[in-house]
């Protein structure tokens, strides 16, 4: 795509999306060189694999025959990393996750509508994943071995932009469970920090979103009052520098 254009024409956010289409190809894949642990899509993939329950995700130009295919009345339609790539903050709204299909809003719109040009199809690729019903979701973060949670409650995907006085983020003691499926990812993908995005079902089931391994935590304690992930992050920094500097 961008070699069929003049330089200069293919946007750093268009570039990124296709090279997310790309990589999740090559994830999908029987075999693979070895790398860094998955990005993206190719997390869940690579998650699905070790036994951890994750949506139905598909990257696509075409949302509506994406939610066809996994025949889901309602999805989640994002724009991988929109932030990075657009630093014009009146322009994220052209960007901004959101729910489609049955029940979704008034006109149950197409995600084209939002992120691209006609009806059901994007201009530039985008995830679809499948809507799960759930009782709770959680920001869990992993370092060093220990565990701290926040409980997340929120209007729409948008609203941590949108309207963040509407999120409200609370302490929460992780789930077992929950607990158990970081712990399994991070020793897979030899994480010693994450930032993990879960939903637990009513049943108690625990389902993986997404791991950002550098992912910042400061909003998530502002907006609760407490400041454990701080805490257990410099006493990891410290360990780390202790061991390294006893070592030389």
């Amino acid at each position: 795509a961008a070699q069929g254009r003049p330089a200069g024409s293919v946007s750093l956010l268009a570039a990124t999306a296709w090279s997310w289409l790309l990589g999740q190809l090559a994830a999908s894949a029987l075999a693979a060189l070895p790398g860094d642990a998955p990005a993206g899509p190719g997390q869940l993939a690579d998650a699905a694999r070790l036994g951890v329950r994750t949506p139905r995700t598909v990257l696509t130009t075409d949302d509506a025959a994406a939610r066809r295919r996994m025949a889901s009345p309602r999805a989640m339609v994002k724009v991988p990393d929109f932030r990075l790539f657009e630093p014009d903050r009146r322009k994220w709204a052209d960007y901004w996750p959101e729910i489609v299909g049955a029940g979704s809003g008034p006109d149950d719109h197409d995600a084209a509508d939002h992120h691209g040009a006609a009806p059901g199809r994007a201009r530039r690729p985008v995830v679809v994943q499948e809507h799960l019903a759930h009782a709770r979701e959680l920001r869990v973060y992993y370092l060093n071995g220990g565990i701290c949670a926040f409980e997340v409650d929120k209007p729409a995907p948008s609203a941590v932009w949108v309207d963040p006085g509407a999120v409200t983020v609370t302490r929460a003691d992780c789930p077992a469970a929950a607990a158990e499926l970081v712990r399994t990812l991070c020793t897979a993908w030899s994480l010693r920090y994450g930032a993990f995005d879960l939903l637990v079902s009513a049943a108690g089931e625990p389902v993986f979103l997404e791991a950002n391994p550098d992912g910042d935590w400061l909003w998530y304690e502002r907006r609760a009052g407490w400041h454990g992930v701080s805490f257990m992050a410099a006493a990891m920094v410290c360990e780390l520098f202790v061991r390294m500097t006893s070592a030389t």
